[in-house]
């Protein structure tokens, strides 16, 4: 047999042997809320209450120090944002995050190539952030340091709500909050 009818053979060899076709394969994985000491990777939660115990939620660095593995760098300058480290990654930036995957509500936080900050995190709404460290960071794209996310509060009844945070420095932020579920006429 000539060489030049070795493709054709190839491409008639499951016709000749024959080849059955098998049944499709679906893999799926449960969606939902898991237990954080159950799960196969290091992930760490911070509450609200903890975050509203950390400070004036201006910024994640003071509850953040609670988080084993990440160094999170205040340079009390709100020009720069804060400096985050999760096991070495992002220890070199120059200023800002880079190497862990910023995440609001599911949507990217950061730029396409790595760079983010998290001084746009409204943290007087969150319900809480997770932060994911090692390898299964991976599962959120290129974030080979970990991914931070945010999750907001979802707004369970209609209320709304007046806070004042007072300090030192002269400190003074007013926050209001008005929630209203969308099934109540919001479309």
């Amino acid at each position: 047999m000539p060489a030049s009818h070795l493709p054709l053979l190839l491409l008639a060899l499951p016709l000749l042997c024959g080849a059955q076709s098998l049944d499709p394969v679906v893999v799926s994985a449960p969606a939902g809320p898991k237990q954080a000491w159950g799960a196969p990777f290091a992930v760490s939660v911070v509450e609200a209450e903890t975050l509203q115990r950390a400070g004036a939620l201006i910024q994640l660095s003071e509850a953040l120090q609670r988080v084993p593995g990440l160094v999170v760098a205040n340079r009390q300058n709100f020009a720069q944002d804060l400096q985050i480290s999760s096991r070495g990654f992002g220890a070199r930036a120059g200023f800002g995050v880079r190497g862990l995957r910023l995440v609001t509500d599911g949507i990217p936080a950061g730029g396409p190539d790595g760079q983010g900050q998290v001084s746009h995190f409204d943290l007087a709404g969150a319900a809480h952030v997770e932060v994911l460290r090692g390898p299964f960071s991976a599962l959120y794209g290129n974030a080979s340091g970990g991914v931070i996310a945010l999750v907001s509060r979802a707004p369970t009844e209609a209320r709304t709500q007046l806070a004042l945070d007072l300090g030192s420095d002269a400190l003074r932020q007013w926050r209001l909050r008005v929630d209203r579920p969308l099934d109540e006429g919001w479309s």
